[in-house]
């Protein structure tokens, strides 16, 4: 999938936004995360991942935020590997 990778303010937090329209079902993604180890809690508008110290916010809509990410470089290789995680829960 192609995404932007930008920085929230200046902090170590940077949000991933799809370039392309995608939706994701947060119901399967919430538990295909949960069966790959990650610590979740899941709302109707997103699902909150953590594991090994990062913090990953999904939305419907594709968009992460993530954090603590030095770089838009580790942001970029982050996003490649959750989303290839929650490909199963992409809608069609």
């Amino acid at each position: 999938m192609r995404f932007k990778v930008l920085r929230v303010c200046q902090s170590n937090a940077l949000s991933v936004v799809p370039q392309e329209v995608v939706r994701f079902d947060l119901d399967k993604a919430a538990e295909v995360l949960d069966e790959a180890g990650y610590l979740v809690t899941h709302s109707e508008v997103l699902v909150i991942a953590s594991k090994d110290g990062k913090e990953i916010t999904l939305y419907t809509n594709g968009r992460l935020m993530m954090h603590p990410v030095e770089g838009r470089d580790a942001a970029a290789t982050l996003a490649d590997e959750f989303y290839a995680k929650i490909e199963e829960a992409k809608l069609k």
